[in-house]
């Protein structure tokens, strides 16, 4: 398998982290989404990463639908979990893309100040969302389990790219319980080897 990705994105880092913990064959293409590749607006009209080729030639995109292939078909579904049978669980993982879809936004406007047209309005509207989801995750207790599954990876992607594009949004004054968790889970090697300073 071939997997379209880029190390700064916490969509293509989710999938990264799920193949590693699945010690899984998969041949990790640095792309840039922005140049339009063929190969990539082949596979994915929407010009996105994550783009997983499987190796029958076909094609998958979107993270979740990626991490919920890999964790049906090599894992038994046990990161994600039977859908259904805990609806508080999948509730929670919303909520985290959610806020990773907030954070990349947010750093969608921070580019846009180059060009005169970033948003006041839409900055504090990210980062109040991001604030708020923080403040929610601390409150559900959201790591306080050392398992990993999918809703830990994605919030290992969220922090440490919080950490990475918006450092000046200091989440840990809101959440000392989930920093703590966050501090110590982020040094296994399947999240230190995929932070977003690391090369795809």
């Amino acid at each position: 398998m071939k997997l379209l990705c880029s190390a700064p994105s916490p969509y293509s880092r989710m999938v990264r982290i799920l193949v590693r913990y699945l010690e899984l064959d998969v041949e990790e293409l640095n792309t840039n989404p922005l140049e339009n590749g063929d190969t990539l607006l082949s596979a994915n009209p929407l010009g996105q990463i994550p783009c997983l080729f499987l190796n029958d030639g076909s094609a998958l995109y979107d993270s979740e639908v990626i991490c919920r292939y890999l964790d049906a078909t090599y894992a038994r579904s046990q990161l994600f979990g039977e859908s259904g049978l805990d609806w508080h669980a999948q509730c929670q993982f919303s909520l985290l893309k959610g806020l990773i879809d907030s954070a990349v936004k947010l750093r969608q406007e921070q580019m846009r100040e180059e060009e005169g047209v970033r948003s006041a309005f839409w900055t504090s509207r990210f980062e109040q969302a991001l604030l708020r989801g923080i403040r929610e995750l601390e409150r559900q207790g959201a790591g306080s389990s050392d398992r990993i599954n999918a809703r830990s990876i994605a919030l290992v992607c969220l922090l440490d790219y919080m950490d990475y594009r918006h450092p000046a949004l200091e989440w840990r004054n809101l959440a000392p319980a989930l920093a703590l968790w966050f501090e110590e889970v982020r040094e296994l090697p399947i999240f230190r080897e995929t932070r977003p300073d690391k090369a795809c």
